[in-house]
């Protein structure tokens, strides 16, 4: 049988084999720099250095080799009692540097690497064998431009590393363990000694393994689908059953039993048996099945600690850049994720590690002075919370100024001057989000260009999540994540809408009642846990039917501050997410699909989506109320609150009708449902960006004749133009944008509202 190994080269195979080895060597070669080392933690790294000089002599990288034996030799003689200093360490980092490099390569480009890096290796392997004279200058070692640079190249001017404390003596029994390895033992696979208690791995490929949690899925409906068949028979059986006794007891009135009917008698027994059998076997052929299907799924679930596997590295180096000194404490790191998740988490927790040394956290001297311990701690912790994943980085540094938020915002224009100073910290704390945003008026390597934390939101929106920030000043800051555990199974309800069936998350809904809606019909409301909530018929958002609520009790979904109407509640069921084609493009409202029991496809909906889909028809704000005229109606399209809110009000105080979305495809969302004489949008947005945006809206007759204005922080010519290019009749830049200018490129555009409400409307 296939292990699904057959379609790697031998490249691909040590490629895996060090990506593991790498994580390894160096979490716990910065665990021994902290002097927590034990003789297992030398024992593991002795045998992740052996292993990965094991994998490369077989694909013939003799620097490596060479480089792997060096770290080897090294780790032994420190089981024997020779303790690593800390400019070992840094060799060592640096060498899995490299490593790491080396895995990340395609085969092709492998030759011209080593060639441009062997030198430098082949001294790093020197300098730790013991002879430091043969090594290559600093500048000359540094392993190719994309690695991290050792810590050593930039020591901390204040806070220099403490030098590794000498591990404890290994027990007796393990004296073999601190002989040098046989060559000859280099294809004895490791997986008694040094993966002791952990859990063994089979590698295949990714489209193989979705290929059979595909097959699995569709086993497990199978499955369902001949136990509906057994419980049918069931059915039919209990009725011919009855129809033969009404049929016995008229024939014994007449008198007349005859033989044929002894035999239709037995024959109706002998079903029922091979009814019940078939019964008892479809239900242990779906348990069976169910057992397979969950644990194929569990196989895309991995431990937190795999999206991570540099920060410690990180935390390290970054802190002694800056000449700080910070504990990493990590919690949750067995916590259970969807690898696709997993795959997107290192960059954006990266970048928040990095903010918050460089931003957060103060030196040991500003520490001490406020009466805090020299040395800062910053956590990260993962957990599963109300079915979703949560991560929290915290740090216990200054925490954000406000006040320098504020005092950004109104020097780069941002808000208008009278209405910055009511901006609350929330609000403020928003505007760390925008691209290009700093408080730094200088730039370095780290940070000052205003990329990071925009980064950070951007990812974790693609991903399906959201990020918070809270503030504690001169106690610390914590960003938290939001993010689903998995994308590839769900815990859903279904439900009818208009005779079709959808399927919503569970974990989206906050309550389910059936119960009757209030006030009028323009405006249905219903009231859960003391609060009024907007009633919105499911079947309208989805464009399915504009009929009116039906009176009385009314299944609804809350969610999201609404109550969402439904025909009817069919019932909870676990389902396996199908992503749809990406060729259909991002469909309103609709998130996935899937198969139910009975082989049938059902639309998983997006409830995110239909979420500001209506809170953008909710929120329309109407300036001529009372006013026998009709404003012109503006939608306004931007993922910053405090930059929507306050277009909005200036909008709205000039007398104008005015509707909000956060992105794109909200956006595109209320376009096809609503009419607007104007659309403003920003142009980089989660889901669907401005350009997307207005790209559609020229493309539909119905819309192409609308006005648009772009308004955004790119400021350059060839932005311009591709705004420009898209259909945008006019181009404005945040960065010198006016009140007096922008209401007048509205006014240029629709003309002037004839209401203009009061300063205090808004």
């Amino acid at each position: 049988m296939s292990n699904g190994l057959e379609d790697f080269s031998l490249f691909d195979l040590f490629r895996m084999e060090a990506e593991e080895q790498v994580r390894i060597l160096q979490s716990q070669l910065i665990e021994l720099e902290s002097g927590a080392a034990s003789a297992a933690t030398l024992e593991s790294l002795m045998r992740a250095s052996h292993s990965l000089k094991g994998a490369a002599r077989i694909v013939g990288l003799d620097a490596v080799v060479r480089l792997t034996h060096a770290m080897e030799d090294r780790f032994v003689a420190a089981q024997a009692g020779d303790s690593l200093d800390s400019a070992c360490i840094d060799r060592m980092l640096a060498a899995t540097d490299w490593l790491a490099k080396l895995q990340a390569l395609a085969e092709p480009e492998i030759a011209a690497w080593l060639d441009s890096n062997i030198v430098a290796m082949d001294a790093c392997a020197a300098g730790l064998r013991g002879n430091p004279q043969t090594e290559v200058p600093e500048s000359a070692a540094e392993p190719g431009v994309d690695a991290i640079t050792p810590a050593s190249s930039t020591p901390a001017p204040s806070a220099p590393a403490p030098p590794a404390q000498k591990p404890p003596a290994p027990p007796p029994q393990s004296k073999a363990a601190h002989q040098p390895v046989a060559e000859e033992d280099i294809f004895a696979h490791p997986a008694q000694d040094e993966r002791a208690g952990r859990e063994r791995t089979v590698r295949m490929t990714t489209e193989r393994f979705d290929q059979l949690l595909s097959l699995s899925a569709e086993t497990l409906v199978a499955a369902r689908q001949l136990t509906s068949q057994s419980e049918s028979l069931g059915r039919n059986l209990r009725a011919l059953q009855k129809a033969l006794t009404l049929l016995d007891e008229t024939e014994i009135d007449a008198g007349s039993h005859t033989s044929q009917q002894r035999e239709l008698d037995r024959q109706v027994t002998l079903l029922a048996t091979h009814i019940a059998d078939l019964d008892q076997l479809a239900r242990v052929n779906e348990l069976t099945v169910e057992r397979l299907y969950r644990s194929v799924l569990g196989g895309r679930l991995r431990p937190f600690s795999e999206g991570i596997p540099g920060v410690a590295r990180l935390v390290r180096d970054t802190a002694r850049e800056l000449g700080k000194q910070v504990r990493l404490e990590l919690h949750g790191e067995s916590t259970r994720v969807d690898r696709d998740i997993l795959d997107r988490l290192e960059a954006p927790i990266s970048h928040l590690i990095t903010n918050a040394i460089d931003h957060g956290i103060e030196s040991a001297a500003e520490r001490a002075a406020v009466g805090k311990p020299p040395e800062a701690t910053l956590s990260i912790h993962a957990r599963h919370e109300n079915g979703r994943l949560v991560i929290t980085v915290r740090d216990d540094g200054g925490g954000i100024d406000p006040e320098k938020i504020r005092e950004r915002v109104i020097r780069r224009n941002l808000a208008p001057a009278e209405t910055a100073p009511g901006l609350s910290e929330p609000e403020l704390l928003e505007f760390l989000f925008l691209p290009g945003f700093s408080t730094r008026d200088t730039t370095s390597v780290l940070s000052g260009r205003g990329v990071g934390l925009n980064v950070v939101q951007s990812m974790v929106q693609e991903a399906g999540g959201s990020v918070v920030v809270h503030n504690t000043r001169g106690a610390g800051t914590e960003f938290r994540l939001t993010l689903p555990v998995t994308r590839s199974v769900i815990r859903a309800i279904r439900v009818l809408a208009e005779g079709e069936m959808y399927s919503i998350p569970m974990v989206r809904i906050d309550h389910i009642a059936l119960i009757e809606v209030e006030g009028d019909e323009q405006h249905p409301i219903a009231r859960w846990n003391d609060r009024p909530h907007p009633v919105i018929a499911l079947a309208s958002i989805l464009g399915l039917s504009s009929r009116p609520l039906a009176k009385g009790p009314v299944p609804l979904l809350f969610c999201g501050g609404f109550a969402f109407a439904v025909d009817r509640l069919i019932g909870q069921a676990e389902l396996s997410v199908r992503r749809l084609d990406p060729r259909l493009g991002k469909i309103p409202g609709i998130s996935a699909a899937s198969l139910d029991e009975n082989g049938l496809p059902m639309l998983i909906l997006d409830m995110d989506d239909l979420i500001q889909t209506a809170s953008g028809a909710s929120v329309t704000t109407t300036s001529a109320a009372g006013s026998d005229s009709l404003a012109p109606h503006i939608l306004v399209v931007d993922d910053s609150h405090t930059v929507r809110e306050m277009e909005r009000r200036l909008l709205v105080r000039s007398g104008y009708t005015v509707s909000t979305a956060q992105n794109g495809q909200e956006a595109w969302n209320l376009l096809r449902l609503n009419d607007y004489d104007l659309l403003i949008s920003d142009v980089d947005m989660p889901q669907m960006n401005g350009i997307e945006l207005v790209a559609r809206v020229r493309e539909n007759p119905r819309m192409a004749r609308m006005p648009i204005i772009i308004l955004s922080y790119k400021d350059r010519e060839e932005d311009r133009r591709r705004g420009l290019d898209a259909g945008a009749d006019l181009y404005l830049t945040k960065s010198a944008f006016d009140n007096g200018s922008f209401l007048q490129a509205v006014v240029d555009m629709i003309g002037e509202a004839e209401t203009t409400l009061p300063e205090d409307t808004a």
